[in-house]
């Protein structure tokens, strides 16, 4: 698991993309920078021949040096490519021998030549690593040293001395200023893309990291996924408690956040109470698992003694599933938030294009009056995708419930009324645990009870929807007609005929669909099986009906695919 201060680390592509840049912006000034400085050298040396001098220095060798240094500094403004730092290295060394020479060619232990030699220490300490400064330094004491005992002069022992002293403390302050002023630098960056209060990345960091893994996934052609989470009723929490409890509270949940990531993820407070999470090598279904375990763990949080941690409501979306790029990546993720908001929120919802179109008549935009529909129905859609296993299930449900009340004479705005009670009959198993639900062998009475919370939980979604006739269908789609069903134990004559035809769609797309525990039965067992069970857990009429549809071929009603 990855601490609070592993996930406010810029990523290493990101880190080693600006390394490149900062590395070829600073080798460009380090050669300029010493390409200036062999050309001023080389003038001075030049007009200090024109000024009185003593009569032993050698006017020729520190022409020939001035001439050599004013060259070389040309050389390196007008290169056209930055040096390799090994390069700039050797070259500074040669200002060194320069140095040492025209110290020399003056022929006095008092040359005004040797006060060049501050210069490369600065240069030294300044552009180059430690190791490198060091070297520099060195090369500079056993220079001047050599040269001081090859010149006629007295005090050779303090002018080394005092020279040198000045070389080192100039050195030493350059470089202590520099680390200082690149920690600073350092400091300002990170607090440009890290929140103050969390420590984790803000907007500005994570949406640049997004891009860079959204390049990375695309090279590689792996998967990236979002989660962009919110706090519920935070602004209640901070009406009532304070605005240093709701600290309290984004600092708690960044906590839960980073340690349940892994090391390549990345957290970010984006905003106020709204948190995000990118997920390389991660796709929806996964994505959406990791959404429900943070928003558990933010419900099941008791590691304080303040207020409770408010619910969390996820919206997931995939890259290139969901979008193609950054920004519409994070559009779909507010989008599918948008839809857990709607819901009722403390729930996970995966971004779906194609259920939000088909609803909203092709665009993602709020649709007056429909916001709370295409909430639901992208939340039947999220149950699908949460099992592999049942994918399309309530689609398939949904078409033969409209087979099956098309076949019985209902209006065609009852029936696609019907389709779309049949996407929504299993919506409440959206609050049974995963552990539930996948669980290979039988389930005892605990688990069982679990289960059959879920027509109830269904109808509370669908209320809270406005879809207060959908509630009630899907409330009693359990229930049987020798009134041995759930959650009422209803007789037959109080279950509403729309329930009823739930129930046979229900049992005949689970005999025959594929699953992982189980084969599909076939066509003719699966019929059987109805027939047996008409007039005790089925409605006799509706079962007629389903399979009459079957045998006669009748086309689904116009409109019952759901895309």
């Amino acid at each position: 698991m990855a601490a609070p201060s592993d996930i406010q680390q810029p990523h290493a592509l990101r880190r080693f993309y600006e390394a490149i840049v900062e590395r070829g912006s600073e080798e460009d000034v380090r050669t300029r920078a010493q390409g200036g400085y062999f050309v001023f050298g080389g003038i001075l040396a030049l007009v200090s021949l024109l000024l009185p001098h003593s009569g032993q220095m050698y006017e020729a060798g520190i022409a020939a040096l001035g001439v050599s240094a004013c060259l070389s500094g040309v050389l390196l403004l007008l290169v056209p490519q930055i040096l390799p730092p090994q390069l700039l290295t050797a070259v500074l060394g040669c200002g060194n021998v320069l140095v040492s020479l025209g110290v020399y060619f003056s022929q006095s232990t008092t040359s005004v030549y040797a006060l060049l030699y501050v210069w490369i220490g600065f240069q030294a300490a300044y552009f180059f690593p430690r190791r490198h400064a060091a070297l520099h330094l060195t090369g500079i004491m056993i220079s001047y040293a050599v040269v001081l005992a090859s010149v006629p002069g007295a005090d050779r022992g303090q002018r080394w001395l005092l020279l040198v002293g000045v070389v080192l403390v100039i050195g030493l302050m350059v470089t202590v200023l520099r680390e200082r002023v690149d920690r600073l630098i350092a400091r300002l960056a990170d607090a440009a893309r890290t929140d103050a209060l969390t420590g984790l990345l803000n907007r500005r960091g994570f949406q640049e990291l997004m891009e860079v893994e959204i390049e990375r996934a695309l090279r590689s052609s792996r998967p990236l996924a979002i989660l962009v989470g919110d706090l519920d009723h935070f602004k209640h929490l901070n009406d009532r408690y304070g605005h240093a409890a709701g600290d309290v509270a984004l600092r708690r949940f960044a906590e839960i956040a980073s340690l349940a990531s892994r090391r390549i993820d990345a957290v970010a407070r984006i905003g106020g109470e709204e948190f995000a999470l990118l997920l390389p090598d991660t796709e929806q279904h996964a994505a959406y698992l990791m959404a429900e375990r943070l928003r558990r763990a933010a419900k099941e949080d008791s590691s304080h003694a303040g207020p409770d941690l408010p619910t969390v409501s996820f919206g997931v979306a995939a890259f290139p599933t969901h979008a193609p790029d950054a920004e519409a990546l994070m559009h779909a993720a507010d989008q599918a938030l948008y839809a857990a908001k709607a819901m009722g929120r403390d729930r996970s919802v995966i971004y779906n294009p194609e259920v939000l179109a088909s609803v909203l008549g092709g665009t993602l935009e709020p649709v007056a009056g429909n916001e709370h529909l295409s909430a639901v129905l992208v939340l039947a859609e999220t149950l699908d995708l949460r099992d592999s296993s049942t994918s399309s299930h309530s689609q398939t449900v949904g078409r033969l419930s409209a087979l099956i009340a098309k076949a019985l004479g209902f209006e065609d705005a009852h029936v696609e009324r019907i389709r779309l009670a049949g996407v929504l009959h299993d919506i409440g198993k959206i609050g049974i645990p995963d552990w539930i639900l996948h669980k290979p062998g039988p389930l005892d009475e605990a688990e069982w009870a679990e289960v059959r919370k879920h027509p109830e939980m269904g109808a509370r979604i669908a209320a809270s929807a406005r879809l207060e006739d959908i509630s009630e269908w899907i409330q009693f789609h359990h229930e049987r007609c020798d009134g041995t069903g759930y959650p009422s134990a209803l007789p037959a004559s109080e279950i509403p005929v729309e329930s009823k035809i739930l129930a046979v769609a229900d049992a005949y797309e689970a005999m025959t669909a594929e699953r992982a525990y189980k084969r599909a039965m076939p066509a003719a067992e699966a019929e059987a099986e109805l027939r047996r069970e008409s007039g005790t857990q089925f409605d006799g009429e509706v079962v007629d009906a389903l399979l009459g549809a079957i045998a006669f071929g009748v086309d689904q009603p116009k409109g019952a695919e759901l895309h």
